[in-house]
């Protein structure tokens, strides 16, 4: 995958709170039957209003998403080149507004809030991607999961958006949203907020979403029929506590905005298991009756804390609690459970790094409540000033965007004025830049440092300073601001030292940044061609084309319709614009020379069960000019529709498939499984496997499984006079990479011989070879006389690679080489199922070091996670990590991730194992390693215990476990432990730990060390004790 470094710092906004007061209850409103909606739901809103909003749409890297649609009510807007939105006077209700946030390539994101009429609504989406994990297909059962247990099950009935059935693959989006993930609230829709089966309006405690989206290969939206249901199986979060034994199920309507009750869910393990028959969002939660609670928060003189971080917790929220900042009056607003005792937290308020704690509640009705926060050691300094556009008048819709402490903070502007407070701690750099959403215009950057001034003055700012276009390429320069630190030279897309607001070419594609409007808006902030969310001035690559398999029809030749493959393969998302060419080879596709001038392409079934077949697609981009090429494996699915032995086409042609057992004599019925012998000569009166006719002749009917050893009774069942027939079982065998055949593959007899039964077993090649998927074997063994069969587990081993390859199958034929069976041989079809995921996600945590800032992965370490070491050691496979999905699947040159990773954020990057030995070249296997930072507990310095030196020795005894409380500060005692040592070197090796109770060894005072480590993550810091020994006292 292809990624642009843009970096915003995230405004977490509350998913349930807002930022206005409210003396309403939400009054639970019953409906009549179910899944009709009350007419009278709405008065749980309140009354209407217009609201102002302000909001930023980001990517599941926290990376800004440029161009979504955003809608509130009737108004439409989108989000700028910083995914930022502003949205004045859009329609609302007193408690309820609805935002929704569209863009190619995502599932539909949304925000539901309790509004305010009188301040700015602040906003934040995480769109989810839509990424395919898995193609099934119509008609047939199938399982689609994730690597941590999420699991979808489907019947094989699917409809079109029209709503009727759909045949053919069908594309899977499957995304499951976990309470123990922290971007949980800006990645689900809505609010927790939700209509219950009786047409109540209740809050919820949510257990875990998930989300399905289904695809037709041209992108068509698809659904369950009709009658089907699937199953669906979510895993418990970590931190759940006596999760109840059954749970209502709940969808999401993006049309209404809110949650609607739609079943139950079974709690099986550790998992919830539950049926749904349509897919949107699924959610698992808990309702509880609610009341809206507005809290205000001011300092110690009484004022108001505009755009303060606040959290709350309680019981029933401790799953997943809320999270938010207050309005600029300091007021954040939402649900909360009814009669529940609440903890307050407000992080940052101290230099020390310790946050104000507070309890509150319970209450049983809408509150507003006022806490004072007493915030310690803390400079603050408000910066004032006036934003004004090109013709003077004041900004009325606009926002500042202020880079402080290496993070980015939104600051609404709604009447020209400037007033943000700033709490910090020392000296702190600051660089701040305004806005104009109206005019789309910019101010120049305002850099300076807070001292501890209580003002600073930024002066009257103008929108129209803001407005050079350094290189001429038609972006002005602070929209070349890309990770919006307000630092123009440290943005360069394309590394070549250039900044992008000097480089007239931005991506290093060889087309000016320009000469990239191809729409001709004068913009191209807006032209993305592959449709791959980046815009073509920022990709080198405008033009994606993947590699496809393609089913033919016919016998002899075997046809393929190529405008059938365009228009099945290559007519979704990011393919407008294109003209495709097919050819026989890569260099005739490269050179543009012979191409394939028919629509209808043709292989003879001999050169396609033989050498196999591969054509090449070429896509050229009409707006940019760009091109790509990609494989089209061909292939042809044998079908033998009598189940007689001979494919459809062999019975049509006469030519024989090598890879049957059967050989055709001449041309047949393919929907007669008796041919050419006439029904009368097929009667079984007495059903003992011979025909009347071979039993009162003794001649063989080679369409019968049954050999005669001579002539026998038509009527009898029970004589001797037949050869047993010789069978393999388990047709349609599954097995796994690297688990060998199980006990279903047995040879087998009808009946015991008098005779011993000689058998050539050997594999044959069917989509599967040897041996890059499994070992060959060609054996001969004995069924002894007197038995009926042979077990033959673990015969054949399965090669366990790292390639993504779907399922394949082979063949296991077994010949009769001595003794009488009524048929010469037996064949079984044998399926692999890959285990290989692409991309399979491996999970690699790491350390915060709280001096850098920064985490150190040993990513070489890593590596036998993905491959083995044997076979990169003997050149079978090559690795690499990358740092995008697309170099590593094309195991580029360029973009390769050498290590240690030292960064300071999440990261995630792919692992490519690549087998240089295949022909054509395949794409290489890839994975996910997701680096994760886990923060290192806090050490707090200045610690100290005094006893009375009773005796006058210099010695006394200590108890140190007295310090637990000031070494954990707000830290939760249940995950982490505390360990006290004589050495700073023993703390850090956690090795030869005192006991809590212990007598100094150094007269008089003593310096000890204690280790606070976090039992979860294995984080761990130090610091100094110092033990004194009062002889005063």
């Amino acid at each position: 995958m292809k990624k642009i470094t843009l970096f915003l710092s995230c405004i977490l906004i509350l998913c349930i709170f807002s930022c206005e007061k409210d003396d309403n209850t939400v009054a639970p409103i019953i409906s009549e039957e179910e899944p009709i909606i009350p007419i009278n739901f709405e008065e749980n809103f309140g009354t209407t209003i217009t609201a102002r909003f302000l909001g930023r749409v980001v990517n599941e890297q926290n990376e800004p998403i440029q161009g979504a649609t955003i809608q509130i009510g009737n108004s439409v807007t989108s989000t700028d080149l910083f995914g930022i939105f502003s949205m004045s006077d859009a329609a609302a209700y007193e408690k309820f507004a609805y935002v929704t946030a569209t863009k190619d390539g995502y599932i539909i994101g949304s925000r539901a809030l309790v509004p305010s009429a009188s301040e700015v609504n602040r906003v934040e989406i995480m769109l989810l991607k839509e990424d395919v994990i898995a193609t099934i297909n119509s008609g047939q059962q199938a399982t689609v999961n994730l690597s941590n247990g999420t699991e979808v099950t489907f019947d094989g009935n699917f409809t079109k958006e029209d709503g009727s059935a759909y045949s053919g693959e069908v594309k899977v989006i499957l995304k499951h949203l976990s309470p123990d993930d922290e971007n949980m609230d800006a990645m689900m829709p809505g609010m927790l907020f939700a209509q219950d089966a009786s047409g109540d309006a209740v809050a919820l405690e949510t257990y875990g979403m998930l989300v399905v989206e289904l695809r037709s290969n041209s992108g068509e939206e698809l659904q369950l029929a009709t009658g089907s249901s699937s199953q669906i199986s979510m895993p418990l979060a970590a931190n759940t506590l006596n999760p109840p034994a059954t749970i209502p199920l709940w969808h999401f309507d993006e049309t209404l905005g809110y949650w609607i009750e739609e079943g139950e869910a079974t709690l099986q393990g550790n998992k919830y298991v539950g049926d749904v028959a349509h897919f949107s969002f699924w959610n698992y939660d808990f309702p509880y009756p609610s009341i809206v609670l507005c809290i205000q928060l001011e300092d110690e003189n009484g004022n108001p804390m505009p755009y303060t971080a606040l959290d709350l917790h309680s019981t029933l929220l401790n799953s997943t609690g809320t999270y938010g900042y207050t309005n600029s009056n300091g007021v954040e607003c939402g649900l909360v459970p009814s009669g529940e005792e609440f903890t307050v937290i407000v992080p940052g308020v101290s230099c020390a790094n310790q946050p104000f704690t507070t309890t509150i509640g319970p209450f049983t009705s809408d509150t507003n409540i006022t806490i004072p926060v007493i915030a310690t050691n803390q400079n603050t300094t408000t910066l004032t000033g006036t934003f004004i556009t090109c013709d003077g008048n004041n900004v009325t819709n606009g926002y500042m965007q202020l880079f402080i402490n290496g993070t980015s903070e939104i600051i609404p502007v709604t009447d020209g004025t400037i007033n943000y407070a700033v709490s910090y701690c020392g000296t702190l750099d600051y660089s701040i830049k305004g806005i104009d959403v109206t005019n789309n215009q910019v101010t120049s950057v305002t850099t300076g440092t807070l001292n501890g001034s209580a003002t600073v003055d930024l002066g009257v700012l103008s929108s129209c300073t803001g407005f050079v276009d350094t290189d001429g390429d038609g972006i002005f320069d602070s929209f070349e601001d890309l990770n919006g630190d307000n630092d123009l030279t440290n943005d360069d897309t394309d590394n070549d030292g250039i900044p992008n607001y000097q480089d007239a070419d931005d991506d290093g594609d060889g087309i000016n940044t320009a000469d990239e409007d191809y729409d001709g808006d004068n913009d191209p902030t807006n032209d993305d061609t592959d449709g791959d969310q980046i815009p073509n001035y920022l990709d080198n690559q405008d033009v994606v084309v993947y590699s496809t398999d393609v089913a033919g029809e016919g016998c002899d030749p075997i046809t393929y319709n190529l405008d059938d493959i365009i228009t099945n393969h290559y007519s979704g998302q990011g393919t407008a614009n294109m003209t495709y060419v097919f050819y026989e080879n890569e260099a005739d596709a490269i050179a543009e020379t012979n191409p394939i001038t028919t629509s209808i392409y043709q292989v003879s079934l001999a050169d396609l069960v033989n050498n196999g077949a591969v054509i090449h697609i070429k896509g050229t981009s009409t707006i940019t000019g760009q091109s790509d090429i990609a494989y089209v494996y061909l292939f042809y699915g044998f079908p033998d529709t009598d189940n007689d032995g001979l494919t459809d086409c062999e019975e049509t042609t006469g030519v024989d498939d090598p890879n049957t057992p059967l050989v055709p004599t001449g041309i047949t019925n393919p929907n007669d499984a008796c041919d050419p012998i006439e029904t009368s000569s097929l009667i079984d009166s007495d059903n003992d496997g011979l025909t009347d006719c071979e039993e009162t002749t003794g001649t063989d009917n080679i369409h019968t499984p049954l050999i005669p050893a001579g002539t026998s009774d038509p009527n009898d069942s029970s004589d001797p006079n037949q050869a047993p027939t010789l069978q393999i079982a388990g047709s349609g065998v599954v097995i796994y990479e690297g688990d060998g055949l199980n006990e279903w593959a047995i040879l087998s007899l009808s009946h015991a011989s008098t005779e011993a039964i000689s058998v050539n077993v050997q594999t044959v090649d069917g989509t599967a070879t040897a041996p890059l998927d499994y070992s060959a074997v060609n054996v001969t063994v004995t069924i002894p006389a007197g038995d009926v069969s042979m077990n033959l587990a673990n015969l054949i081993p399965i090669i366990n690679d790292t390639e993504v390859e779907g399922t394949e199958n082979f063949f296991l034929q077994a010949t009769v080489i001595s003794g009488n069976t009524t048929n010469a041989s037996a064949l079984v079809e044998l399926e692999i199922i890959d285990d290989d995921v692409a991309p399979s996600i491996t999970d690699f945590p790491a350390c915060r070091n709280p001096t850098t800032g920064t985490a150190t992965f040993d990513i070489q370490s890593m590596i036998p996670n993905f491959v083995s070491l044997s076979d990169l050691q003997s050149g079978l496979l090559v690795f690499n990590y990358y740092y995008t999905e697309q170099d590593a699947r094309a195991f580029s040159n360029s973009g390769t991730v050498q290590g240690p990773l030292i960064t300071s954020q999440n990261t995630m990057i792919y692992a490519a194992v690549w087998n240089p030995h295949i022909t054509p070249s395949a794409d290489a296997a890839v994975s996910i390693l997701n680096c994760i930072i886990n923060e290192t507990p806090t050490a707090v310095g200045g610690l100290s215990l005094t006893t009375c030196d009773g005796n006058s020795d210099g010695f006394a005894t200590f108890d140190l476990s007295q310090l637990n409380t000031q070494i954990l500060q707000t830290q939760p005692s249940a995950n982490f432990n505390i360990t006290y040592h004589e050495t700073p070197e023993d703390a850090v090796n956690n090795v030869n730990p005192i006991q809590a109770i212990y007598t100094n060894i150094i007269t008089n005072q003593q310096t000890i060390y204690y280790r606070i480590e976090d039992f979860q993550t294995g984080c761990f810091n130090t610091g100094a004790i110092d033990l004194i020994v009062d002889s005063g006292c």
